[in-house]
């Protein structure tokens, strides 16, 4: 996602306001512990709900035809059509372009981390799920962290034909930018995804779930309240206006806001899903400082795969330090390029890093994020090898960095306290 440094510090007035509002927040030891919480229970096989129709939504917002039940009576409208033709033929040059590649990629680029099937943490990642699952498709638990609200399953059948029609064209233009550039652009994420009947992310991820042909089982709102309970909500046949705790485009002070999907990959066992989240949640560090009932949900999923791409370099700034050394204390991979985590955050001890593809400097939106350590090391290493992808802010092949970092072990950070705000201590390569 791309941004300016004001942007940032304008949602850091936004954690000064949570504050306020989280100050008499209980201590998370009196409310529902990570095992509990994940316990998931899914529609049993008898029911319409198990790969029916919550699959059906899937497939007809990703412009796929579905059986014929009441969905289909849609299929003819010129709108959706046209759509459907859009997609199949984008889609089919994204996966020729860049999914595939990075899937067959990062098979042998990433060994065991691409094939564990332990938590991958995608924070600041807006609604790109298509990414994030070429990478690790094997993932039994996908946690992607953005701003953007959650957004609801539409109600075609109450739609006029103008809003049919206007619904499909958000659909477009929110997938535009994932399309061509391979990332989300914030400004255009809050036109398409907050001014427009698509109100979140969920029309979005339904979409790339169904464009990979993984069949959806199940999907519910999630809020973690104040006392750290958890409350579900079904998606279908509600609006996010009716339940007061989901909000819409605001940012809800009282809770953190959630989706669950559950999901079954082409051609995988039943009886094992696989599940992703999306969260609504400020990672600035007055926010995370006081959901300490999110992150010991995190915790509990740790240690995981931490993913980051195009994440306007929020992790240089000092207000994000919270997250940022959970992101190092709770991982036992990290897959990034330069707009993730600063290199000099690494501490050299427990870290082992593989260097792809050409680093010379930040776009030019990020240039003060320069960083010279990662340049020498690029200067240095005749040995790097290329990406065969565009990656991040550099999406043309040949221009793209990643970073692979493994900790040595994880008996050092994962039981350290994870609240440190210090931002003094830096690893200089």
């Amino acid at each position: 996602m791309i941004s300016d440094r004001n942007k940032r510090h304008g949602r850091a007035i936004i954690s000064i306001l949570l504050i306020l509002t989280l100050f008499s927040i209980n201590n998370f030891a009196t409310a529902r512990q990570p095992d509990a919480i994940d316990n998931q229970v899914f529609p049993a096989r008898n029911s319409p709900d198990y790969g029916g129709v919550y699959n059906h939504y899937a497939r007809f917002i990703a412009g796929m035809a579905v059986p014929q039940e009441t969905l289909a009576a849609f299929q003819s409208r010129p709108a959706w059509v046209e759509y459907s033709r859009f997609l199949d033929r984008n889609w089919r040059n994204l996966n020729k372009r860049l999914l595939i590649p990075e899937r067959r990629w990062a098979e042998t680029g990433l060994g065991a981390a691409a094939s564990s099937k332990s938590t991958v943490f995608y924070p600041f990642s807006g609604p790109d799920f298509a990414n994030v699952y070429a990478f690790f498709p094997r993932a039994r638990t996908y946690v992607l962290v953005a701003l953007e609200p959650l957004g609801e399953i539409p109600k075609f059948a109450a739609m006029s034909d103008g809003q049919f029609k206007s619904y499909f064209q958000s659909m477009k233009n929110s997938l535009h930018d994932l399309l061509n550039i391979n990332y989300f652009m914030t400004s255009h994420m809050e036109a398409e995804l907050q001014e427009t009947e698509i109100k979140g992310v969920l029309p979005v991820l339904l979409s790339m779930l169904a464009r990979n042909n993984a069949q959806v089982l199940d999907v519910r709102y999630r809020t973690i309240g104040l006392d750290g309970r958890i409350q579900e909500f079904p998606t279908l046949g509600t609006t996010v206006r009716e339940f007061p705790a989901l909000g819409t485009t605001d940012l809800d002070l009282n809770n953190i806001q959630g989706i669950r999907i559950a999901f079954n990959a082409a051609g995988s066992e039943e009886n094992h899903p696989q599940t992703l989240y999306y969260f609504r949640l400020n990672l600035y560090n007055q926010a995370f400082d006081r959901n300490r009932y999110f992150v010991s949900f995190l915790r509990g999923l740790a240690p995981f795969t931490t993913f980051i791409k195009s994440a306007s370099y929020v992790m240089f700034d000092t207000q994000v330090s919270t997250a940022r050394q959970f992101v190092l204390d709770q991982s036992r991979y990290i897959v990034q390029e330069d707009s993730g985590i600063p290199l000099k955050y690494f501490e050299p001890s427990l870290w082992s890093f593989r260097f792809y593809g050409h680093y010379v400097k930040p776009i030019s939106a990020f240039s003060q994020d320069y960083q010279e350590a990662l340049a020498s090391i690029y200067k240095a290493d005749k040995t790097i090898k290329p990406l065969p992808f565009g990656f991040g802010y550099y999406f043309n092949p040949g221009e793209a960095n990643l970073m692979f970092a493994e900790r040595r072990s994880m008996d050092r950070g994962r039981d350290e306290a994870p609240f440190n705000n210090s931002d003094g201590k830096h690893f200089l390569y």
